[in-house]
């Protein structure tokens, strides 16, 4: 069959499929159903790098079904509803399935064929042993796939069943995922499946925000899942081994837990599929068994038996702060005796003397290949990494996440991008976060994450008495990227007339100001940007947001008076008065104000110049750095002893001058 025909035909039998909806549901519940999906359909057609994908769409997933028709067990459970049997005609009279039931369902199968139903389970038990589902799917229909529903809740409706059929056979690429859950609603309470916090080491639900980015829009891969809702594909069923012995005799949620283990130790994926969403009474309650816990929480993170191992996964190593701090970070980890390396989409630096060792990957794919088998501390360094980073440790290792910038402000028009990078931001992950700012927005969608600062290189950026301060020139970073908010400081230059200073910037774009009283300084190195903070009379930066805001940090140490807008992540150490001068955001009048004042008062440029060389004393690498050391050996420590993640001795301030 030709593409164009396949499409054509998934288009009409989408139309078809929706007009059939119509009719079965009426007018009224039929607009309530398309308004439930208005947020999906929002976000259908995007996959990104990573593999997280939105493109699985009802209308797709009904076309695919009229082409596929994929074979269906479906296993009823549980104390029925009256409504069981007419769901059962009519899901029969629709889908290519046949049903399982035990001796509770059985007075709901009269009105269905011979053939359409078994009967199966302990007699007059509402709830029967997986090890007899499965025995029946391997001896009478090994290539169907199967379902398992409570016939006691609320009964989905047709089309989410094709959905998670779709899901199941086509969201990934590489077909590992094996199994597929839904999302649950509660009292109109959305949870999109369950995530093992690390820190606490149990199952819990989901988080609910506090702040909704769509999130829960976003299939993310799950460690475990209920009983009620799970899709199994026959492809996975003849791949998982899980001895009887395991199975038998414990609770169906207990039974699906170990076979979902047992799949991830086989790189079979369980995915959320919470598009997807079934309405319960209650949420499911899942605990941890003794193999799971130790699955989930015994982890080796060392190859030699002695050094902690620490792989730093990048999309990038081209110039950026963000990426220059993940460098000194490594460094200086490599210092204190761990073995630390950066897996990249590119090749080694060469504008930054690395330490380590770079290994290089041609796609996301690729690097997962290698992670998964390797034990370390696998660190997130950015939000399309986490994925990876997440996926790379289900079996060795543990996640980290380094949180230098809550992504989503990268993307302030995209609220598709906006949910992927909130979904990414899981409890298994141990973050680790450099400005307070950061802790209070990650605790808003649910995340925890260690506070350990920034800090500079106090032998790069310092004073340097030999170099004359020049008595009338304003330094600022010459880059056009939104959040920088340069075009702030240029308004407020030109706005200055014929008395405004020398105006000297440094970056990449030298033509974002061209006048005869500005200075562009193309890719200077780090001396020589230290040079100029030693130069300039004073430094502006009016960012709207920065995750912490190294420059200004690095203008203080070099003892040059600092200008600044509240870009959030400065917080911790910009004191409006004391080290610095804080004005408004887009504040143009307060910034000439600033900058006039500090022209003309020699001794409040003296004053403020103190106050950012004290700041700045706290902020030293080697200081930060025995910080961030002493995070990734309890991380260690806590895989090695299968203990909950513990912040206690962690210094969750800023660094202390001695």
């Amino acid at each position: 069959m030709s593409r164009r025909l396949a499409r054509l035909i998934e288009r009409v039998s989408a139309a078809l499929f929706q007009a059939s909806l119509l009719v079965e549901l009426g007018p009224q519940a039929f607009r309530v159903r398309r308004r439930a999906l208005g947020q999906w359909r929002a976000v259908e057609g995007l996959t990104f790098p990573n593999g997280i994908s939105t493109a699985l769409t009802s209308q797709r997933a009904a076309g695919w079904y009229t082409i596929v028709r994929p074979q269906l067990v479906i296993a009823l459970y549980g104390t029925p509803s009256p409504s069981l049997g007419a769901w059962m005609t009519r899901t029969a009279s629709r889908m290519n399935v046949h049903f399982l039931v035990g001796d509770a369902a059985v007075p709901f199968t009269r009105s269905l064929s011979a053939e359409t139903w078994t009967r199966t389970g302990v007699r007059g038990a509402a709830e029967f042993d997986l090890t007899e589902v499965l025995a029946y799917m391997h001896g009478r229909r090994r290539r169907w796939d199967l379902l398992l529903l409570d016939a006691g809740q609320p009964l989905p409706e047709i089309a989410e069943l094709m959905q998670l059929q779709f899901a199941a056979h086509e969201y990934q690429p590489e077909k590992e995922t094996g199994f597929v859950t839904p999302a649950y609603r509660v009292d109109g309470v959305v949870t999109s499946g369950f995530q093992f916090d690390r820190r606490k080491g149990e199952y819990v639900p989901s988080p609910s925000s506090v702040k909704d980015y769509g999130q829960d829009s976003i299939p993310r891969y799950v460690l475990t899942a209920p009983a009620h809702g799970f899709y199994a594909t026959s492809f996975a069923l003849d791949r998982v081994d899980v001895p009887t012995r395991h199975l038998s005799g414990t609770r169906l949620d207990v039974q699906v837990a170990e076979l979902v283990r047992k799949g991830w130790a086989g790189n079979i994926r369980t995915l959320c599929f919470s598009p997807v969403v079934f309405d319960v009474r209650t949420l499911p309650s899942l605990s941890v068994s003794s193999d799971a816990r130790e699955w989930l929480m015994r982890r080796t993170v060392s190859e030699d038996g002695e050094r902690v191992r620490v792989i730093f996964v990048l999309t990038a190593t081209s110039i950026s702060g963000g990426i220059r701090a993940v460098f000194q970070i490594a460094n200086g980890l490599a210092a204190r005796g761990m073995d630390v390396e950066i897996w990249s989409l590119q090749t080694a630096p060469t504008w930054f003397e690395l330490h380590v060792p770079v290994r290089t990957f041609d796609s996301y794919g690729d690097l997962l290949l290698s992670l998964r088998n390797a034990d370390a501390i696998k660190v997130a360094t950015w939000w399309e990494t986490a994925e990876i980073v997440w996926l790379g440790s289900v079996n060795h290792g543990l996640p980290v996440y380094l949180i230098q910038e809550f992504e989503t402000w990268f993307f302030p028009d995209d609220q598709v991008v906006q949910a992927a990078v909130v979904a990414g931001y899981r409890s298994e992950f141990l973050g680790i976060t450099e400005a307070s700012y950061q802790v209070g927005e990650l605790e808003q969608i649910g995340m925890t994450a260690t506070l350990v600062p920034h800090g500079y290189d106090e032998t790069v950026f310092h004073q340097l008495a030999e170099v004359p301060r020049e008595e009338d020139t304003v330094l600022a970073i010459g880059r056009s990227f939104f959040q920088k908010n340069f075009a702030m400081t240029a308004r407020a230059w030109r706005a200055m007339g014929e008395r405004r200073p020398r105006l000297l910037m440094f970056g990449t774009e030298p033509d974002i100001l061209e006048d005869e009283r500005t200075e562009y300084v193309v890719r200077p190195l780090d001396p020589h940007v230290n040079e100029l903070y030693n130069t300039a009379t004073m430094f502006v930066q009016t960012s709207r947001h920065e995750g912490f805001c190294l420059p200004v940090l690095e203008a203080m140490a070099a003892g040059c008076p600092v200008i600044t807008t509240d870009s959030h992540g400065n917080r911790d150490f910009c004191i409006d008065g004391e080290n610095c001068i804080v004005v408004g955001q887009d504040d143009d009048g307060a910034l000439v104000a600033a900058i006039d004042r500090l022209r003309s008062d020699p001794d409040e440029r003296e004053r403020l110049r103190r106050g950012g060389l004290e700041t700045a004393e706290r902020y030293h690498w080697p200081r930060v750095l025995d910080i961030v050391a002493d995070f990734y050996s309890r991380a260690a420590s806590s895989g090695l002893t299968a203990t909950p993640f513990s912040d206690v001795g962690i210094d969750q301030s800023s660094p202390k001058s001695n």
